[in-house]
């Protein structure tokens, strides 16, 4: 279904919950966007309909059309109390949502809430402002809350609530991932002005406590090194700083080394964290305030691949895997040690930084948060469905968390980027693959897609094959968008080779092709329009060849198959065939979110040879589906010296393989684990 359509009137999935009502309690805020617009959007891909309205605006007609009301920061009123009647006579449900504790009266003090002084309210305001907003959430059916803290602190008063993070949405992905792609040029051209920034990004002056936290390390930093800047914020319109930095005499002597910015949309906040080296959010420890906000600073600077230093709350303690793909600090030591480690060391803030984007792209991701809306929404049906819903919502939870992709050691070798933005990257895995290596590229090149991004990866070959890609490439840089070769730095196996390629590659999808396997011209564009919403891979029909040319069926497999010659993937998706065995060559193209998902292709020399097939199984157990394209629309090359004939399907090494991803699989039970040749 377009997820921009309405449902149909009798949908069987949601017999009594169709239309989605998000109301805006405050609409001048970013939380808008994050709580209203985005979550509207993920209800859209679940198979509602789904609109946003300010909460003055709501009229009678706006309650009759809804199934759910999602009230997001809305303040009790008079309008507020009929909205809310209204809904319970026409047997609405109403959903109160809140990113911050802003409905429990007694936090309403300048020792806990910083913000009511430095914005210029008072106690009494915001307590009014919070028993309000309290009036609203008791009204209510459900609840929304974006960390399990804030969750906690909502059952208190309603005891069904659903966890929804904040999260991010494609274009801001998009913008995010340019950023990238520049500092890499800048990289490998040793340009730049070489300066190193830290940025602290907030929105608004409600945060000098939390600054304070990290404020004595980053003047002392600051002193210590004359090559690092300080990135702070300011309105562009009476050009007042969002941090009233005179609270703070250690950056007196430092004005020099602070590079102040003005405010942007959210739209274009990427683009500031994009300039960023490190990005710091620091919070105060222990304020029951501070530990119930989102990881929302940590996801956008990870987008853009900006290292983080970040206050260890509950929520980013829960995140950050500590030193791995962020640093966590809470004493003046810990941050000026974190600080100067990112600072001085280029190499880790590059590694750290892409594995927090790793780390995030899939919990955070547009996709992620349907499957979390459409449970939401679920649990509203009638008991049995409730008790389904939970059952899947507590699996889930139970679920543990994935280890990151490895990504081993690689050097660039060519690297052309026309910062265009292609669809579909082609990586093609070789080693020593010289023979065939140029009719693969050949076929990539002659993809009917025009915007095309391709990455080779070598695996330490040793028969000439590196020099005929590179001079290939040099030849064919105006057809390809994005065009890499890497190169490992050792010899990484099959798995580590493709998670060198899908760590390069910058696009939604991406295809995988081995050196000696051929792609038919409509593969890529005919596999992308087959990866709607929410489709982990896709893969074709494949058909097999050799030096004769197609390979024939034996007679006895010729019996109720539809193909003349032999072929791979002619089995429709479904997860349960995976049990018996793969039935899904690694020919297929995959979404880069649920590569993250999955943890990656495993990485193993011992067990080289079955990495697709573990994949597939992982994203079943988690859930996430693929599908197949009924249409031949690539080529297996069968001969003596394939990975599959050299090493797979060699005995002892195909039961050491079997023995590896059963163990990290039980729940398959493989009907033919001896070796078999394909020649």
């Amino acid at each position: 279904m377009d997820p921009a359509s309405s449902p149909e009137e009798d949908n069987p999935a949601f017999p009594g919950i169709r239309r989605i009502l998000f109301i805006a309690g405050e609409t001048s805020i970013p939380g808008t966007t994050y709580r209203c617009y985005r979550n509207a959007e993920a209800s859209r891909h679940a198979g509602f309909d789904a609109r946003v309205q300010d909460c003055a605006a709501v009229s009678y007609d706006d309650i009759c059309w809804a199934d759910v009301m999602v009230l997001w920061r809305v303040e009790y009123s008079g309008h507020v109390s009929t909205m809310l009647d209204l809904a319970h006579q026409e047997g609405v449900k109403t959903i109160f949502d809140a990113d911050d504790i802003v409905f429990v009266p007694r936090y309403a003090r300048i020792d806990l809430i910083d913000g009511i002084r430095s914005i210029g309210t008072t106690e009494e305001r915001t307590e009014h402002f919070f028993t309000d907003i309290r009036r609203t959430l008791l009204r209510c059916d459900q609840g929304f809350a974006t960390t399990p803290e804030l969750a906690h602190a909502m059952h208190e008063l309603q005891p069904v609530v659903h966890l929804l993070p904040n999260t991010y949405d494609r274009l801001t992905h998009r913008r995010s991932r340019l950023h990238p792609r520049m500092r890499e040029e800048l990289h490998l051209s040793a340009a730049g002005d070489q300066l190193i920034r830290i940025g602290y990004a907030t929105g608004t002056r409600t945060h000098q406590r939390d600054f304070a936290v990290a404020s004595p390390s980053l003047a002392h930093v600051l002193k210590m090194r004359p090559d690092v800047r300080l990135v702070l914020f300011r309105d562009p319109e009476g050009q007042s700083s969002l941090l009233a930095l005179e609270e703070f005499p250690e950056f007196q002597e430092l004005a020099h080394q602070i590079e102040w910015r003005d405010t942007v949309p959210l739209s274009d906040l990427p683009n500031e964290f994009g300039r960023l080296d490190i990005s710091i959010a620091p919070l105060e420890v222990g304020n029951v305030f501070c530990e119930a906000k989102s990881e929302i600073k940590f996801l956008e600077a990870s987008l853009a691949e900006s290292a983080s230093i970040v206050s260890p709350t509950g929520p980013f303690k829960r995140l950050v895997r500590h030193a791995e793909t962020g640093f966590l600090a809470s004493t003046p030591d810990e941050w000026t040690a974190a600080l100067l480690t990112l600072i001085d060391n280029p190499d880790l803030r590059r590694r750290m930084a892409r594995a927090a984007y790793h780390d995030v792209l899939w919990p955070f991701s547009p996709e992620a948060q349907t499957r979390r809306i459409k449970l939401a929404f679920s649990s509203l049906q009638d008991d049995e469905e409730a008790a389904e819903t939970s059952e899947l919502l507590l699996a889930r939870e139970r679920q543990e968390r994935r280890l990151l992709p490895v990504i081993p050691e690689s050097e660039t070798l060519f690297h052309h980027d026309a910062f265009g933005e292609a669809d579909v990257t082609v990586v093609i895995t070789s080693y020593n693959y010289s023979d065939y290596i140029l009719d693969a590229l050949n076929s990539v090149s002659a993809q009917s897609l025009s915007q095309l991004d391709l990455i080779v990866v070598d695996d330490g070959s040793t028969d000439g094959s590196v020099d005929l890609v590179r001079l290939w490439m040099e030849r064919n840089t105006t057809r390809f968008n994005r065009l890499i070769l890497k190169r490992s730095v050792h010899n990484a196996g099959l798995g580590g080779a493709r998670n060198i390629g899908m760590d390069a590659a910058e696009t939604d999808c991406v295809m995988q092709l081995d050196a000696d396997n051929l792609l038919r011209p409509d593969a890529c564009e005919t596999l992308h329009a087959s990866m709607t919403f929410g489709i982990a891979y896709a893969y074709p029909i494949i058909q097999c060849f050799n030096e004769n040319g197609p390979i024939p069926l034996a007679p006895q497999e010729t019996l109720g198959s539809t193909h003349s010659f032999a072929v791979l993937g002619d089995l429709p998706f479904h997860p349960l065939a995976l049990v018996s065995g793969n039935r899904v060559d690694a020919m297929a193209m995959v979404a880069k979110w649920a590569w993250a998902a999955a943890g990656g292709y495993y990485v193993s020399r011992e067990a080289m040879g079955w990495e697709d097939f573990d994949l597939w199984c992982t994203l079943a157990e988690l859930g996430l589906p693929g599908r197949q394209v009924p249409a031949i629309l690539a080529d297996y090359r069968q001969h003596g010296h394939s990975m599959t004939n050299m090493s797979t399907e060699r005995a002892a090494h195909k039961a050491r393989v079997v023995e590896y991803v059963k163990a990290r699989h039980p729940w398959i039970n493989l009907t033919a684990e001896a070796p078999v040749q394909r020649l």
